[in-house]
């Protein structure tokens, strides 16, 4: 049931024609609309009894709203359809946002107090999102869903699908999580640990960047089926392959180095 709400959730894309196809089916939006809500009453009306003395943080709101509008575009927006039926490198856009957009914003609408009140006891959490295991845990989802066999089955399987895109999802929360540091209580990770957890991420993901970006083979036979599309879009299933890997080679590239700089004044300052 979870995995139907979420991320994937409409089965109505086959019916309608046409790519460009926004998605307000009731899940959608419901989804959407429950997180708002959700977020609004611990924030607002029920934010005394979890703090004494604490106004509504306006600027955690906002970064939740962020998080939220660019969960749309990723779920609910024509990058979603167009990804999953035409273009690779469309496709990588959505994983884009759902790795190195939605889940920063998320981490960082989460109040302090709201963070030590749901987290500051929990060990397993504490444990998991240790450098060490946070990398382990996001490279392992990373690689695996883009190994071919398991990226075309999503392709073909809604329920994989959701699942693929629901783990991005958790294992990108797990990955940022080191460096947001919602719970402030928790042992303080040292900079020199942080930079080095940035530098294996990225060290364990550049071979396959570079074999999605120079491959002469296409990885994915599904694009190379799919109907090519008209105007700006209309580029072959190589070329397709090619700039799919260079766009996420090039934003990722871009997310952590800005993630680099912040831990390097961070620790710096300290």
């Amino acid at each position: 049931m979870l995995l139907g709400l979420f991320l994937h959730p409409s089965s109505e894309h086959s019916a309608l024609d046409g790519p460009y196809i926004w998605n307000h089916s009731v899940p959608v939006i419901s989804l959407l609309l429950g997180m708002l809500f959700a977020y609004l009453l611990v924030v607002g009306p029920r934010r005394k009894d979890w703090v004494e003395n604490k106004s509504f943080p306006s600027k955690n709101f906002t970064y939740w709203l962020l998080g939220l509008v660019s969960l749309y575009l990723a779920i609910a927006s024509p990058i979603d359809h167009i990804g999953e039926k035409y273009l690779f490198w469309v496709h990588m856009v959505q994983h884009i946002i759902l790795i190195f957009i939605s889940p920063i914003f998320f981490l960082l609408a989460i109040p302090q107090w709201m963070a030590e009140r749901l987290f500051a006891k929990n060990s397993k959490l504490e444990k998991i999102t240790h450098p060490f295991f946070a990398a382990l845990i996001f490279n392992t989802i990373f690689i695996f869903w883009h190994i071919p066999y398991f990226y075309e089955l999503a392709l073909v399987n809604k329920m994989v699908h959701d699942l693929e895109h629901l783990t991005f999802v958790i294992g990108a929360l797990i990955m940022w999580w080191p460096i947001i540091r919602p719970v402030k209580s928790w042992q303080k990770q040292p900079g020199s640990s942080l930079l080095l957890y940035l530098f294996v991420i990225v060290t364990f993901q550049i071979p396959l960047f570079v074999l999605l970006t120079f491959s002469p083979d296409l990885w994915y036979p599904f694009y190379g089926e799919a109907s090519r599309l008209e105007g700006w879009l209309d580029i072959s299933a190589i070329e397709d392959q090619a700039l799919g890997g260079l766009i996420m080679k090039t934003i990722a590239g871009f997310a952590y180095f800005v993630a680099f700089v912040y831990v390097w004044l961070k620790w710096a300052k300290d």
